[in-house]
């Protein structure tokens, strides 16, 4: 059926904002009466204090119209250039007519390679690493640090390594290997010092040179009382690719107190 002669539609740009308006039949006219139920017309009905009709945006995408896009916005060579060269996907994808919420959350993901393959994956999840997990505690100063240390002695730290892990401690002993540690593809090196009670013992103990300030290039044969936070075991290679595998010390602070 359809719509009566003179009737209003909500969704119908075809308002008549010059004519009063009906609020039962929805119909337009001039005088103050409606013609067809005779119901006078209210104020706020009348021409000019009616609202004005907003009218609706079309919709993307309902009409079933096929939209052409240039060969080069196509994602296929979008993606292909955010591999190859990253800014140039980046351009492309931004000045292609693909909806917004997909070329903003693809972009992310371009910049991220972009990143990563500039600066290397191994360096970023070193550093992502060191800054998530940071070896000492470095917001205590140098002495406070020492006086938080619990001292024990090479054999007690060797023999109960897992009850000192996260503990500050501090233990004196005997270098006698400089070990490095390879940690990720980027080359990033740590210092590992293997040490051995200072009373000549076989108790073998890996310290890890954290050192705040101004650290010591410690040398075989120097005895030292490292100050730091028990460390899990690990397994580091001396110079002649020998293995040492022993409880770890993160040391924050070394005291030097001769060299054999």
């Amino acid at each position: 059926m359809g719509k009566m002669l003179g009737a209003f539609d909500p969704d119908d740009e075809l308002d008549r904002p010059d004519l009063n308006k009906c609020p039962d039949c929805g119909c337009f006219f001039a005088q103050s009466n409606c013609p067809l139920c005779g119901k006078v017309c209210p104020e706020e009905m009348r021409a000019g204090n009616r609202k004005a009709v907003r009218k609706k945006k079309p919709r993307r995408g309902s009409s079933g119209r096929v939209t052409f896009i240039d060969w080069y916005h196509s994602w296929w060579f979008i993606i292909l250039m955010l591999f190859v060269f990253p800014i140039v996907g980046i351009v492309l994808l931004v000045t292609s007519p693909h909806k917004k919420s997909v070329k903003i959350t693809v972009a992310v993901l371009g910049i991220l390679y972009a990143i990563l393959s500039t600066v290397g994956v191994g360096n970023v999840i070193y550093y992502v690493r060191e800054l998530l997990d940071q070896p000492v505690d470095t917001s205590l100063s140098r002495e406070e640090y020492i006086e938080a240390c619990e001292t024990v002695s090479a054999e007690d730290y060797y023999r109960s390594a897992e009850a000192y892990e996260d503990r500050f401690v501090s233990v004196t002993v005997t270098v006698t290997e400089k070990a490095l540690e390879e940690t990720f593809s980027s080359g990033e090196r740590e210092v590992y010092y293997v040490c051995r009670d200072e009373n000549g013992g076989s108790f073998e103990i890996l310290v890890r040179d954290c050192f705040q300030g101004e650290g010591l290039n410690l040398l075989v044969g120097d005895v030292i009382t490292v100050y730091g936070e028990g460390a899990k075991v690990h397994t580091v290679y001396d110079g002649t690719y020998q293995a040492h595998t022993a409880p770890c010390i993160n040391g924050a602070y070394v005291e030097l107190h001769k060299s054999k």
